[in-house]
Formats: structure tokens, C-alpha cells, sequence
């Protein structure tokens, strides 16, 4: 049974996929499918020569709410005057024709939706710059294999991190049309990079500080310019093992005091910092709790009096970046003589977490300690039940790395 209403284009968009297929109808025979994939489709539902049919208007975007209810509208004069408009060669469906630019529009407008914001915004710049200039004027329907392989090629020749993230975008906009019925394939699909382009294939980073070049950027940091911020992230990524952009935006609601001892409320040198699901790397493990030794915490800084972000950008009311920490990193600050690298062998603030786990196992930490306390993802049920296992293995792995830090550099 179809459950009446008026359509608003507001609505439309805000239609959820449930686990069966529904149908919402105006009246009249005009209706909107919505399947548990997302897709939605509208009907127009009528009666010929004694015959229940129904005719297919299109997708929702691609057709917009307006330009469905015309056709609609066509349908039923059609309908009225005698004429089934599925044989009616005067009542096409006047879909405008379905180019890559457009089909790029809708697709990232999905996107934006559906994915971490950062990693859409990745997805919608390779589009734009590397595959909209040449191809956007050509019809979706046109695109071949052969092309898309070479697409792919031409830019693994300059780029083969960016041609990786070209092939994602690529794939998951063909897929988002498949599903809708926009197109009949998906050119990108079956490329399997390392096999049909092996200069795609990526190399796995192993690079991490030794104890010597950790001394050697420790103070480098501080005289290297660049904001306080900036300095802290880096330390504080060292520190504790988190992934840059998590430090980064690291929020004073984020923190909790002490290891629940009474003294706790009078010492406040150490705590918990819990980092919510929604701003971990995918979105993938839940939420993660990571221990700050009192040497961390003297890296967080007056975190109680910011009541906001640790480490704020420009806009106060608004984190620093990641991008702008590995930018610091790597270009030369002329009036401090600070150089790319600190003049260090290539590394980036990614390698200041895996110089952290490596440390750790160094000292005698095990492996599964090492993941805890590096947040990496437990799958499978083990993950569901051992999320909070390991909070004691956190708190003494984390007291070792830190005093081993501060030994180092003689802190």
C-alpha cells in the first residue's frame, strides 16, 4: 500500500533506505520508489484498456522532483486522451543527457554525505583536477575500460598516491551510477592496480626515528619556528602514538583527569583522553581511550581554561590541520634556519606514531600492547569485548615510552 503525501524536493532528499523497498504516492498514480540500496525512482501508476501498467520517469536526482511531475503530468493528458504513453512516441522522458560533469556533481554531493568529510573533499579534488578538464563534457554512458585505464596510467606516471585516490573516486562514482541506473557499467571496477598498473602499486612507509634523531628534532622543533600549536602536535604525536589529525583536533571536552584514585582531583598530572569514533580514521574501532602520562599532559597545555580545541589554527574557534603540521615539517623557515625534514632523512608526523609503537615493542612491549595503545583496530568479536581490556597495559606501556623519552633527552 502507498503511503500518500506531497512531494517537496526537501523531502525527497531526506528519504532513508530501509530493509525492504517502499513506495510514497501524490496521488494520482505519481509515486517515488525508494529501494534498500538508496535508489529511488519515480512511477506513474495508471490503467490502459483495462490493464494495471506503470512507467518508469527516472532516477531521483538525476531527474529533479519538478521535471518528474511534468512528465507525470504528460503521462496522465496522454492517458486521459486514449494514448498509452509507453507507445506514445510523442511522450519521451526529456532527461537531459547524462555527461561526466553532471554525474560528477550528483556523486559528490552524495559523497559529501556519506563519508568522512575530509576523505570526500580528497575525493571530489581528484575529480576535479584530474579527470573533469578532459573527460566532463563526455557522456557517462561513454566511458570505456580502455580509457579509464589510461586515465589511471597517465597519472601513476607523476602521481601514483594521487592516481590510487583518482581510482577510488572514479570507482565509487561509476558504482553510485550503476545503482542508480544512470549507466550500464562500471569501467573502473575490475582495474586491479598492481596487476594492470603496477606503478600504482603502493610501497609500504617503515620509516621511524631513532633515539638519536629523536634528540636532534626534539629541540630543533621548538627553534624551528612555526605556532605553538604546531610544535605541541608534533611532540604530543610522539608522545602518545595517535594519528596526527587526531591530535590535532584534540577538544578540552575530549579529557578526564587522573586514573579514578581519590588523590587524583588534588595531582591532575595525568589522565584519559578519549577520542570519540566520529573523528577516528574511517570511522573504523569505535572510540579509543589513550593515556596521558604527566609528560603528555604537559604538552596539552592550560587545557582546562581553553574549554576548546588544544591545539587551535588561526581561527581560534577552529583546530590546526593536519596538512598545515606536515607542511611545517617539510619546507624551510629562512629567518630560523630551519631546513625541509629539520634536516633529517625524509619523515613525516605520521612517523612520529609508528616511532612510537616501534619504541614501545623496543623496550618489551607486546605486539597486542603496541596495537592498544596505538589504537589500531581489533576485528571480529575480539574487538567488540576487548575495547576497554587493556586500559592498565596502556597506562604502564605509556609511563615506559615517556620515561624513556625523557631520558633520552635528558628532560
Amino acid at each position: 500500500m502507498k503511503n500518500k503525501t506531497t512531494f517537496t524536493a526537501k523531502g525527497i532528499q531526506a528519504l532513508k533506505p530501509k530493509e525492504k523497498d517502499y513506495t510514497l504516492s501524490e496521488g494520482q498514480g505519481f509515486t517515488i520508489r525508494v529501494l534498500p540500496s538508496g535508489v529511488k525512482t519515480w512511477w506513474y501508476y495508471y490503467s490502459f484498456a483495462g490493464k494495471r501498467r506503470k512507467l518508469n520517469l527516472g532516477n531521483f536526482p538525476h531527474v529533479a522532483l519538478e521535471l518528474a511531475r511534468k512528465e507525470f503530468r504528460n503521462a496522465a493528458n496522454l492517458v486521459t486522451d486514449g494514448i498509452d504513453p509507453q507507445i506514445s512516441p510523442s511522450a519521451p522522458v526529456t532527461e537531459a543527457p547524462l555527461t561526466l560533469e553532471i554525474l560528477a556533481s550528483q556523486w559528490t554531493a552524495w559523497s559529501a554525505e556519506q563519508h568522512d568529510p575530509k576523505w570526500a573533499n580528497t575525493l571530489k579534488l581528484a575529480i576535479a583536477k584530474d579527470f573533469l578538464p578532459i573527460y566532463g563534457s563526455r557522456l557517462a554512458s561513454e566511458l570505456r575500460r580502455r580509457e579509464a585505464v589510461a586515465i589511471l596510467e597517465a597519472k601513476a606516471v607523476t602521481a601514483p598516491g594521487q592516481a590510487r585516490n583518482l581510482h577510488k573516486a572514479l570507482r565509487g562514482m561509476f558504482a553510485y551510477a550503476v545503482d542508480r541506473e544512470l549507466v550500464d557499467s562500471n569501467p573502473f571496477a575490475e582495474i586491479r592496480a598492481a596487476r594492470v598498473i603496477p606503478t600504482m602499486k603502493p610501497t609500504s612507509r617503515e620509516r621511524h626515528l631513532s633515539d638519536d634523531e629523536i634528540k636532534i628534532i626534539w629541540n630543533a622543533i621548538d627553534s624551528g619556528g612555526g605556532s605553538d600549536s604546531t610544535r605541541r602536535v608534533l611532540k604530543l604525536t610522539l608522545l602518545t602514538g595517535q594519528r596526527p589529525g587526531e591530535v590535532a583536533g584534540m577538544h578540552s571536552r575530549e579529557i578526564q583527569i587522573g586514573v579514578g584514585q581519590e588523590r587524583c582531583n588534588d595531582c591532575r598530572r595525568c589522565g584519559w583522553w578519549t577520542i570519540p569514533a566520529e573523528r577516528r580514521k574511517d570511522n573504523k574501532g569505535g572510540e579509543h581511550r589513550v593515556y596521558l602520562t604527566p609528560f603528555a599532559m604537559s604538552l596539552v597545555s592550560d587545557w582546562e581554561a581553553l574549554d576548546g580545541y588544544i591545539f587551535p589554527g588561526v581561527d581560534l574557534e577552529k583546530p590546526i590541520t593536519e596538512n598545515s603540521v606536515a607542511y611545517h615539517v617539510r619546507r624551510d623557515v629562512p629567518a630560523t634556519e630551519k631546513i625541509p625534514y629539520y634536516g633529517l632523512p625524509r619523515w613525516t608526523p605520521h612517523d612520529l606514531r609508528r616511532t612510537c609503537g616501534t619504541g614501545i615493542v623496543r623496550l618489551g612491549g607486546r605486539m597486542e600492547i603496541m596495537d592498544a595503545i596505538l589504537g589500531h583496530q581489533i576485528v571480529g568479536v575480539a574487538g567488540v569485548y576487548n575495547r576497554h581490556k587493556y586500559d592498565a597495559e596502556k597506562l604502564e606501556w605509556s609511563t615506559i615510552w615517556a620515561e624513556h623519552l625523557q631520558r633520552q633527552l635528558g628532560i
